[in-house]
């Protein structure tokens, strides 16, 4: 169904030059002394009779055709289990078509969100104006020959054990298409007690593309009321050439990030800007960007390079800045500024000519043909059927005070020393005396690579910079009592060395669950030395929002590349609320000290685990000389003195008080 040609009908006069017969002079107008007024542009809507035709990256690559062609299935589905089920059970050497004909949620889907994953050739349509997204997102990985359309995405959480985006892309992958959706959130929280740090980060990207992402094509989308708007790249370090289009889309109501992209190569041509409080697009770390055809109305800084250790550049061609304000260039960046020049050029290696609009027709013909119900789609089968009642929320129980916790005497230890890979035999030495190793996690039902490597001198490199994508865990289950009581406890140290390459360094994450629950909390560590994006950060621990401890952009910003002792305790008051701290080199005073906070929730209430390695998305590189932890307590550096193992490495900051 999407092998037609788009037709732009442009409608023009004809100028007809008069002939003088008796020379081939063209004839001399005489000169009255009366100027000739020159002709208000056409700013109406041009008629666009076909939309079913890919432009952009998304053309490229052998094009995107997702789940049409021969031999085809097609699915229409009212609920997010029947989407998930027909996208785990689809047949590999078929294309599958799903038409979405009511409102997915998280209830109905009884998941964090819909993956799209390890799978290729996949259309999800929504049919007429009822197909729908609510507070539930994609999350596209290893995949390719993936096309969305005409759905309405919105409120996605970002702190529900999900990508928390409307629509997420993690490389590697290939041929994606976007296309007539209308993708939201909401710039305000109805909950006084937020801040408004954690306001802006209660939802996440609408868009976002992390890793190997190549041949996407974002078009034809309304995309507003949103903080952070669209990602390309997720930090200074993720160095993929990414390849991607936007074009046709309506951005309304938004903060920034329209795109922020950071490497690669994006062409950006008939959007209307509408509306932005601090920033349009941002082109970081070296990536370039045709901008081109554009109209920019009432906002600040549409084009900008800001907050990256690089500058990325733009080409600038036939685009209306309209009520524009534009800031000075600070010295860590630059604002195009009122006098706007291309710093750099692309030329996109596809023919996109037939969707190319007049730049003065770009706002009419956008806001008549952006967001759903503008394509074809089939008839609706019928209204779904109503949803069976909700099974009452289960409760939690009341929180428990949180008593202090008295120095300990010692400490029965888990450790792990760096002597061994965390995979090999006997690499742990647990609580009771007895030795365990790590596991390794799977990805898409496979292994995932062994990163980890003996320096030779007791420690454990960490590497992931040949393929930033590439996820590797090593896990260890059941590393805090599963009896349903409360306070829970974990006090956990590790000696890093970091990198000077502006990596991030390693990732942590600890999940404090019981077999029966119903929620669970997990502390999420990575450890980062990525500019001013350094620092210690604890994902989502802050009643659902991110904080970093020692930032680089900030007065007492950590050295993230030397060796440091970091030191981190949890007090669970409840699954789902408790007491978080951090510590660093054995120094009792906390650098960052979290109370009564709701914690990022665990995939499962079930998850009981410690795991260090990366998930995926960033390159990171770091040493690991020694890890230990202890569910006994919630234990300051001043009560650990002289308590650690014996034998585990570099304990500077924790030996015996004289």
């Amino acid at each position: 169904m999407f092998n037609k040609t788009l037709l732009a009908m442009l409608v023009g006069s004809a100028l007809l030059l008069g002939c003088n017969s008796s020379n081939d002079d063209p004839a001399t107008v005489p000169d009255t002394g009366i100027e000739t007024p020159t002709p208000e542009p056409d700013t109406g809507v041009i008629a666009l009779t076909d939309l079913d035709t890919v432009y952009g990256y998304a053309s490229e690559n052998g094009g995107t055709t997702g789940g049409s062609g021969e031999n085809k299935v097609e699915i229409t589905v009212c609920t997010g289990k029947e989407m998930i089920n027909a996208i785990k059970n689809k047949d590999p050497s078929r294309p599958l078509t799903i038409w979405v004909n009511g409102s997915i949620t998280l209830q109905n889907a009884k998941d964090s969100r819909i993956d799209i994953k390890d799978v290729s050739d996949v259309s999800i349509i929504g049919l007429g104006n009822q197909g729908e997204m609510a507070g539930i997102g994609f999350n596209i990985v290893r995949a390719e020959n993936i096309i969305i359309r005409n759905l309405r995405i919105h409120h996605v959480r970002a702190n529900l054990g999900a990508p928390g985006d409307g629509i997420s892309m993690e490389g590697p992958v290939r041929n994606i298409w976007i296309d007539h959706n209308e993708i939201y959130n909401s710039l305000t929280v109805a909950d006084p007690s937020l801040t408004e740090d954690q306001v802006k980060d209660y939802y996440d990207g609408l868009v976002d593309a992390k890793g190997d992402a190549q041949f996407i094509t974002i078009s034809f989308n309304k995309l507003h009321h949103s903080w952070k708007t669209s990602l390309v790249g997720s930090s200074d370090s993720d160095n993929y050439d990414r390849t991607i289009t936007y074009h046709h889309n309506h951005w309304y109501n938004v903060n920034s990030r329209l795109p922020l992209f950071r490497f690669g190569k994006g062409h950006i041509y008939n959007n209307f800007y509408d509306g932005a409080i601090e920033s349009g697009i941002n082109s970081r770390m070296g990536a370039v960007i045709r901008i081109e055809h554009n109209h920019f109305a009432s906002m600040k800084n549409p084009v900008m390079s800001m907050y990256s250790q690089a500058a990325g550049f733009w080409q600038l061609i036939d685009n209306i800045f309209e009520d524009i304000t534009w800031q000075e260039s600070p010295d860590d960046g630059v604002v195009a500024g009122e006098a706007a020049e291309s710093t750099g050029e692309l030329t996109p290696p596809y023919d996109y000519s037939a969707s190319l609009l007049p730049v003065h027709n770009v706002k009419a013909t956008v806001l008549a043909y952006a967001g759903t119900g503008k394509i074809d789609t089939p008839p609706s089968p019928g209204l779904c059927a109503s949803p069976e009642p909700a099974e009452p929320e289960p409760t939690e129980p009341e929180p428990v005070p949180i008593d202090p916790v008295e120095p300990p005497a010692n400490v029965d230890w888990n450790s792990y020393d760096g002597s061994l890979q965390p995979f090999a035999d006997n690499a742990l030495t647990l609580a009771d005396g007895s030795l365990s190793k790590f596991e390794p996690q799977q990805s898409g039902g496979a292994d995932e690579p062994n990163l980890f490597s003996a320096n030779g001198d007791g420690t454990i490199r960490f590497d992931s910079t040949a393929n930033s994508a590439d996820r590797s865990r090593a896990k260890l289950s059941a590393v805090a009592p599963d009896d349903g009581i409360y306070p829970k406890y974990f006090t956990l140290l590790m000696g890093v060395t970091g990198n000077s390459g502006g990596n991030r360094i390693l990732e942590t994450e600890v999940a404090l669950g019981d077999a029966n629950a119903v929620a669970a909390s997990r502390l999420k560590i990575i450890l980062r030395n990525d500019g001013n994006n350094s620092g210690i950060q604890l994902e989502n621990a802050n009643n659902g929002s991110s904080v970093t401890a020692g930032k680089g952009n900030e007065p007492d910003a950590l050295d993230m590349s030397a060796y440091r002792i970091y030191h981190f305790t949890v007090a669970l008051s409840s699954p789902t609320t408790g007491n978080v701290a951090i510590y660093t080199d054995g120094n009792n005073t906390p650098l960052l000290k979290l109370e009564s906070v709701t914690m990022r929730p665990a995939s499962n209430g079930s998850d009981n685990y410690l795991q260090i390695g990366d998930a995926g998305g960033s390159s990171y590189l770091g040493d690991i000389d020694w890890v230990v932890w202890s569910n006994a307590g919630a234990y300051t550096p001043d009560m650990l003195k002289g308590l650690l193992p014996a034998g585990i490495g570099n304990i500077s900051g924790y030996e015996a008080q004289p």
